[in-house]
């Protein structure tokens, strides 16, 4: 009888605490989305079956659960949860095939001033952008994936642990823009389990062991301008499947004035092994470089035009051993978007082609998209 005395005066505690919560966040919680219908067709590609003419339709599509409010200490918070529907992502929990609908922009914000310490996934600032698309229709590497059925050579976000569950922290410099530190104590994209802990070798195996993630962004007192500089790093995890230490930077620069819109990036990916050495097996892609621009006019309000170009080399180390394919030549990428607005959805056109996809000698092709965004 005192055992259940107890527990029914826990359970009481509990659920007090549970509609205290449910009182405060139904008043405090909004719910956003976005959805993105595409088409896009691909031309030429190699020999490979699946690099042959192909088209169809692709989906991305998200809602956005928010509750934010004060603590007792005075301290502000914001808490949410995205829910997300892409093509690929069609499980409820991470796998080693994909990703999962449930893994997106999970966090808890403790905000006192400038300063915010978070915790959770996908939320901290993201390296996932590309400066170069001036006209918000599509990235360069969205234009001209599945080419040969293959995944460009183009570093966005290479090693980057935002999607990792981890903390850090954010610093607003007032006029100036955000800083960012973030640490994953496992690097891989895996979810974390229900209550902390882990009951399948799976689990225990992450794909890559910590990371952190050093970035800012933001206009430095400048109208118009936004910069961008991030780091990360991800060390050798041995035994695992991480056998290398990887540093990847990435720095961009973007600009706006009147009509005219301009961008540059720079990203370098590099691969390290136990001694501190450029890792030496063969046909390792130890080091990466991708350089992208971008220009946009605006001929109106709502009707804009815009050219991009990317290049990236990849040097394999000259101990290793060239396979039957060389990843010695230079992915080049061309693409020319048109934007127009209607509102509450936005439509878009981008035209891509492609050189030496993943870098890979004579894989060419291109593409054709058609989009259509809506908020809501």
């Amino acid at each position: 009888m005192k055992k259940l005395k107890q527990k029914l005066l826990v359970t009481s505690a509990i659920a007090g605490v549970a509609l205290t919560a449910a009182s405060v966040s139904n008043a405090q919680t909004t719910v956003t989305g976005n959805m993105q219908l595409a088409y896009k067709a691909i031309s030429g590609g190699g020999t490979s079956a699946k690099g042959h003419n192909v088209r169809g339709f692709g989906k991305e599509t998200q809602i956005n659960i928010t509750n934010k409010g004060k603590l007792t200490n005075g301290m502000d918070y914001v808490a949410g949860f995205s829910i997300e529907h892409d093509g690929q992502e069609l499980g409820t929990q991470i796998s080693t095939s994909g990703p999962a609908m449930f893994n997106e922009n999970v966090y808890i914000d403790f905000i006192s001033g400038n300063t915010t310490f978070t915790v959770g996934a996908d939320h901290i600032q993201n390296p996932d952008f590309e400066i170069s698309n001036r006209t918000g229709v599509a990235d360069l590497d969205d234009v001209i994936s599945g080419v040969n059925a293959s995944n460009t050579a183009m570093i966005t976000s290479a090693g980057s642990p935002y999607t990792s569950f981890g903390f850090g922290v954010l610093q607003t410099i007032p006029g100036a823009g955000r800083v960012s530190v973030y640490y994953a104590p496992a690097g891989g994209a895996r979810a974390a389990s229900d209550d902390g802990g882990w009951n399948t070798l799976a689990q225990f195996i992450d794909d890559a062991n910590s990371t952190y993630e050093l970035g800012f962004r933001g206009n430095l007192g400048v109208t118009g301008l936004d910069a961008g500089v991030f780091y990360n790093r991800t060390d050798a995890n041995t035994p695992g499947q991480n056998t290398s230490t990887l540093g990847n930077y990435k720095t961009t620069l973007g600009y706006s004035t009147g009509p005219i819109s301009l961008g540059i990036g720079y990203a370098k990916q590099e691969a390290f092994n136990s001694t501190g050495a450029i890792a030496a097996a063969a046909n390792t892609e130890t080091v990466k470089k991708s350089t992208t621009l971008g220009i946009g006019y605006a001929l109106n309000k709502d009707l804009s035009v815009g050219l991009a170009y990317g290049k990236t080399s990849n040097n394999l180390n000259p101990g290793g051993t060239l396979g039957t394919d060389r990843h010695t030549a230079d992915e080049k990428i061309y693409a020319l978007t048109v934007g127009y607005s209607l509102g509450p959805v936005s439509l878009g056109v981008a035209a891509g082609k492609v050189e030496n996809v993943n870098n890979l000698n004579g894989k060419d092709g291109d593409t054709i998209m058609f989009i259509a965004k809506t908020l809501f």
